[in-house]
Order: C-alpha cells, then sequence, then structure tokens
C-alpha cells in the first residue's frame, strides 16, 4: 500500500525505447489469436499484459468498469490474519464468473492496531510454526479456487519499509533473514497444501529501516525455489496531502527504473508484474504559473522529457491519465505480465475516473491490442506464464 519515497530522476533506457518503438509501429489488428503472456523473455511485440485494479470493495468494480469503458482482468483484496483472516470466498468466486485473475495481500498482523510493535505476528514467530493451524486452513481454502482459476497470493508484501510488523527492523528487531525464513515456511505449506496457487513476493519500490538505511531487495529474497511470481509496488506521489511530497512529481522512470531493473535479475525468468501502481490526480495545476509548484519547477516541467514514444509532449506525464498511460506502455515494454492499478481514493484520490481524461486511458491502451482486459484470455495469460510448456528439444 502507498508511502512516499523519492529516486532521483532517470531518463528511460534504450532497450525500453527500442521495445516500445516496436509496439508502437505494430497495430493490434497484426496481433496473434492467442498471444503469450509477457513474462520470463517474452517479446513484447507479441505477448500481452493483463490490466486489472484494486477497488475499495467488491461492489464497486462494476461502477468502476462503466465509468472506465473496460473489464477488469484481475480482480484485487487485502485480508489480514486477526480482523479478516478467512480466504476472500467472494472475490474468487466473482474472479471465476468472470475468468478473471485474484490478487490476494494476505497480511500477517492486525490492522486495524496501528503499531508495528505485535510481537505474536513476528516473522521468526510465524517460520517456527506458531500460526501453522491457521495457514494450513487458510491454504486449503485457496487450492479449492486455485485448481480452475490463477489465484496469486502477495504474502507479507512491502518487507523492506519499516511500517509493518513484519518489516525489517521493527516488532523487537526483525531481520532480513527472519522474513526470509517465514517465507519460505508459507511456502513450503502453500507447496504441500496449495500447490495450484502462486505465491507473490513483493517488495515496494524504494523503502528503508527505521534508521532511513535502504532495505535491499536481494536480501530480503527468499530464492527462485521459494517463489512463483514477484511483484512491486510503486507510485507517483506528487499531491498526496502532505507538504514534503508536493511538487514531486515523477516519471515512470523515476519510480519504477531502477527496482525493475533488480527485479528482473532476482527474477531469473520467472514472471513478474506490478501490483499497486497509481498517480495523483492534479498534475498539470501544480506546475502552471500561479500553481503551488510554479516556483519549484516552473515551465521547465513542460519541456522535460522530450523523447518519443513514451514521453512526446508534456501530457505523456505530467497529468494523471498521461502518466498511467505511458506507466502501462512501458511496464509492457519492460514484459510486466499484469499491472494492477490502485483504484481507490485513500491517502490521495488514486482513482482513474478522477479525472475526466482519465476514463479514456484504458480504452486506448486497449486499443494496441498489447493488454488484455476481464475476459478468459487474461486468466489463461497467468495460468501459461506460471506453468509455461517446456521448450522443444
Amino acid at each position: 500500500m502507498p508511502h512516499p519515497r523519492f529516486p532521483a530522476f532517470r531518463r528511460i533506457s534504450a532497450a525500453a525505447l527500442a521495445a516500445a518503438l516496436c509496439l508502437a509501429a505494430v497495430p493490434a489488428a497484426q496481433a496473434t489469436e492467442a498471444p503469450q503472456g509477457c513474462s520470463g523473455t517474452a517479446d513484447p511485440d507479441t505477448c500481452q499484459t493483463v490490466i486489472g485494479w484494486a477497488a475499495a470493495q467488491l461492489g464497486d468494480v462494476p461502477g468502476d468498469e462503466a465509468e472506465l469503458g473496460a473489464a477488469n482482468g484481475m480482480l484485487s483484496t487485502y485480508v489480514d490474519f486477526a480482523n479478516q483472516p478467512g480466504f476472500p470466498a467472494d472475490y474468487a468466486a466473482e474472479a471465476a464468473r468472470r475468468n478473471a485473475a485474484l490478487l490476494i495481500a494476505w497480511e500477517p498482523y492486525d490492522w486495524e492496531n496501528r503499531s508495528v510493535d505485535q510481537p505474536e505476528y513476528r516473522p521468526a514467530a510465524i517460520a517456527a510454526g506458531s500460526h501453522d493451524d491457521y495457514l494450513v486452513s487458510w491454504l486449503k481454502q485457496a487450492q479449492k479456487y486455485a485448481a480452475n482459476q490463477p489465484i496469486l497470493v502477495r504474502f507479507a508484501p512491502e518487507m523492506n519499509d519499516a511500517i509493518r510488523p513484519w518489516s525489517v527492523g521493527v516488532n523487537g528487531g526483525n531481520t532480513a533473514a527472519d522474513y526470509v525464513r517465514m517465507f519460505r515456511h508459507v511456502y513450503q505449506l502453500k507447496e504441500r497444501w496449495a500447490p495450484d496457487a502462486a505465491l507473490v513476493w513483493n517488495p515496494l519500490v524504494a523503502g528503508s529501516a527505521p534508521d532511513g538505511t535502504p532495505v535491499d531487495f536481494a536480501s530480503v529474497y527468499p530464492g527462485a525455489d521459494s517463489v512463483d511470481m514477484l511483484a512491486l509496488d510503486g507510485f507517483n506521489w506528487a499531491d498526496a496531502n502532505d507538504p514534503a511530497v508536493n511538487c514531486n512529481w515523477q516519471s515512470y522512470d523515476d519510480v519504477f527504473g531502477a527496482p525493475v531493473a533488480q527485479l528482473k535479475q532476482l527474477a531469473g525468468g520467472k514472471p513478474w508484474g506490478i501490483a499497486e501502481v497509481a498517480s495523483a490526480s492534479r498534475g498539470e495545476s501544480f506546475f502552471t504559473a500561479g500553481g503551488e509548484c510554479a516556483q519549484a519547477w516552473g515551465s521547465w516541467v513542460f519541456q522535460w522529457p522530450q523523447s518519443p514514444p513514451f514521453y512526446a509532449e508534456a501530457d505523456d506525464w505530467i497529468t494523471q491519465a498521461g502518466w498511467m498511460k505511458t506507466m502501462m506502455l512501458q511496464a509492457h515494454a519492460d514484459g510486466a505480465l499484469f499491472v494492477n492499478l490502485f483504484n481507490m481514493d485513500k491517502e490521495t484520490d488514486w482513482r482513474l475516473e478522477a479525472t475526466p481524461a482519465g476514463t479514456e486511458v484504458l480504452g486506448r491502451i486497449d486499443a494496441t491490442g498489447s493488454f488484455s482486459f476481464g475476459n478468459e484470455r487474461s486468466s489463461q495469460l497467468i495460468r501459461d506464464a506460471l506453468h509455461p510448456e517446456p521448450a522443444a528439444p
């Protein structure tokens, strides 16, 4: 879930530009009838990225779809060990009805307790088996659905930022090794009781320990034999109702550039996606004359960058709609199997439908032929990526 960090500015890479140029040059009509999902070494010219989003509640999804003009290809929800401990069968049933994937954040804590000091949920305790009865019960329920549809479980996500009881450096001194042992333990249980579900390892793009020291991804990575899929969370914060964040509008590369490169290196060909992403909505009004950020950035913000195809003009990155469109194009060019939008009004109004232009974004993305929305293909793309056919001898 969103938490602000500000990587330095970076230009988009030559490789990403080349991939995007190829993407822009291939009309949707030329796409193959059964494209593969964008994972591992898939060709961005022919693969498809699944698009879904998290709504505040399941009942909001139809209304979102009507406003956005697109079907949700990946439903998303959150559960914790204390207040909503059961497997979210309502979401799973709805995802199955739609032939969509389901992305679940399974969080080992009491989310109504605002403190990170929750000793019963220490990674070391979970790794030692203190919650095994509960874990096994939940996983058995997951398997009932996972046998027929993609169930992706983001267990203890964003572990590299010191804001949750499983994070490194909090709750009595959690260590990276504690987290790794916990994740491996849960993976072993998953393999026995819910082998068809996918356990997703999911850091934040940039996080730190309580003393401000960055937590390197590699230190909390449980290894390829204990992960089915990888994911990243990242946000363009800008106007998140916090003076420390205002005027820090960022491009896709500012948020995801280096983190995606590191994640892909760790993945070693395993599928990966973006599990939470959104942009603040006010953008342009901040930087025009008289806006809050006019003195900080002035007109320069409208001139940078000029690097087609991703950034042909200011509207491609300095508005919420432009940022989200460009983000999805670049994530696709980077090989993301899925992009799951954080479509909620929370720290700020992250919803695409918060601005008139935002309601056009998914339709424009869909027209490229490089993305899959709520239909049977979305489910199949993820299933195929998790269980690829062996290469011909």
